[in-house]
């Protein structure tokens, strides 16, 4: 049979010994998985909005997006749970014209005694702001406001106004600050401080054409801070679009959902994406984005390796929750297409169910489909592997209509060696291998490949996968006698 050649010529007379190197059958095929972070930059930060960058260090983040912006806050919580995965941030601009929340405060003091002025900041206390004996209302002011400003990971700032008062307001304008929470409480007798007005934030960006400057690059799991029915909406047209087969770069997006129940519950009806995962902050306290990121970081490291892989009771290191709904509750959030967690006993979190938002059909009836992530997920790295591995093993072959004997080594394909090519993947890789699939005999059998009638260029194929599932139920029934 010939050997393909493709450096020595068949024409060479010059004697010697040539040896070529060809490395198109070592190796495995795989792609490095890449997050993406969707959130504000502040002023202060000097990277470009828009373009997504990678980050390796959470100074870094502070750097490139300012201190305390909700983008290098989002990328700290990342990196702390995950350091495995490509962390990439697309940092975004505040909408033009857009006002920050804000929340205003008076200080009073009268005979000041030693002591401090507590700050709690989405839930969390940080650095007690000290109090002097025979302090004024200024002077609270200010520690107040030293205390807020020196803190480089949560999104506010705080300014001091005349005669005590000062204001603390959201890093970044914009309506998605709307839920932050800032509480000052006097913990010094003689000082008391009294909050006032606490005007929201408005308006929030146009995230459309920033995901459609994303390009071709593929990002395998997104992390969004925008969490309002537009910037949601968008991720998901964008990710939809990804899935198909014209560009396959799928890829699966974390948003947080706030609120109680009901309100989580009409955010899902919204939504409907198979490549959505809300997951249920809730009624917590705590950042949104900070949900989100800290459970995309835990759930991509297993699902990175391993697509099919159960992550029930997987551990999101950093979140805590007072908060445990019961069957009833979380029954109900996962039948509406939101993810439910577990609390141990030391409040940690523990992922109980990856599902998607996907829960009906374009009839609108009820599909389970693409119930849990790791369907999506699965079909993906299917559809990755077989378009590599076809890639590395075929390129230059020329294509036959019948699948006569061609000769031993023949760079030609046919229907029948395709056929072939694609049980041996089935059966050794995805059954065997990576346990993503089951049932050859039922996939072997519903496999067609053809040749498209009147092509010389063309050769098409349907097959049907059966995918691997996960043990989350076991039923059982004792009777006893």
């Amino acid at each position: 049979m010939p050997i393909p050649f493709t450096q020595i010529p068949d024409a060479l007379l010059v004697p010697g010994q040539l040896q070529e190197i060809d490395n198109s059958l070592a190796g495995s095929v795989g792609e490095i998985k890449k997050a993406l972070i969707i959130a504000h930059k502040s002023d202060a930060g000097t990277a470009t909005a828009g373009k997504p960058v990678r980050v390796f260090s959470e100074f870094k983040a502070a750097l490139l997006f300012g201190a305390a912006s909700p983008a290098a806050i989002l990328a700290k919580c990342f990196l702390e749970t995950n350091k495995t995965e490509e962390c990439w941030v697309m940092p975004v601009d505040a909408a033009q014209g857009a006002t920050a929340r804000e929340w205003r405060f008076a200080a009073d003091c009268a005979e000041a005694r030693t002591g401090a002025v507590a700050v709690t900041i989405n839930g969390s206390r940080i650095a007690a702001a000290p109090v002097a004996e025979g302090a004024t209302s200024e002077n609270v002011a200010a520690a107040v406001v030293a205390a807020i400003n020196g803190e480089l990971w949560v999104p506010v700032e705080a300014e001091a106004l005349a005669n005590g008062e000062f204001v603390v307001r959201a890093t970044v304008p914009g309506a998605h600050a709307n839920i932050y929470t800032a509480e000052v409480a006097s913990e010094a007798d003689g000082v008391t401080v009294t909050a006032g007005v606490a005007p929201e934030g408005t308006q929030s960006p146009d995230l459309k054409p920033l995901l459609k400057g994303l390009g071709s690059v593929r990002y395998n799991y997104v992390v969004s801070d925008f969490d309002d029915p537009a910037g949601i909406k968008a991720v998901a047209a964008e990710l939809d679009d990804r899935y198909t087969a014209m560009r396959q770069i799928g890829g699966r997006a974390f948003v947080a959902v706030s609120g109680d129940v009901e309100t989580a519950l009409e955010t899902a009806k919204k939504v409907n994406c198979p490549h959505v995962v809300l997951v249920p902050r809730l009624e917590n306290p705590g950042l949104p984005g900070e949900w989100a990121a800290r459970w995309c970081a835990a759930a991509c490291r297993i699902l990175a390796d391993d697509p099919a892989a159960n992550t029930y009771d997987l551990a999101v290191p950093g979140l805590t929750s007072e908060i445990e709904y019961d069957m009833a509750g979380r029954q109900t959030l996962l039948s509406a297409g939101i993810a439910t967690y577990r609390v141990d006993s030391a409040g940690g979190v523990l992922v109980e169910r990856l599902v998607t938002t996907y829960t009906k059909n374009t009839d609108g009836g009820k599909d389970t489909s693409y119930l849990d992530v790791q369907v999506t997920e699965t079909v993906d790295a299917v559809r990755t592997y077989i378009n590599a591995e076809a890639r590395k093993r075929y390129r230059t072959w020329k294509l036959a209509s019948t699948d006569e004997n061609f000769g031993s080594g023949a760079k030609v394909m046919s229907a029948g060696v395709f056929r072939s090519f694609l049980c041996e993947l089935y059966q050794e890789v995805f059954i065997k291998g990576k346990q993503w699939c089951q049932d050859f005999d039922g996939y072997k059998s519903s496999l067609i490949v053809e040749i498209k009638t009147g092509s010389k260029t063309r050769l098409e194929y349907r097959h049907e996968p059966n995918l691997i599932g996960q043990f989350y139920v076991g039923a059982g029934l004792t009777q006893f006698r």
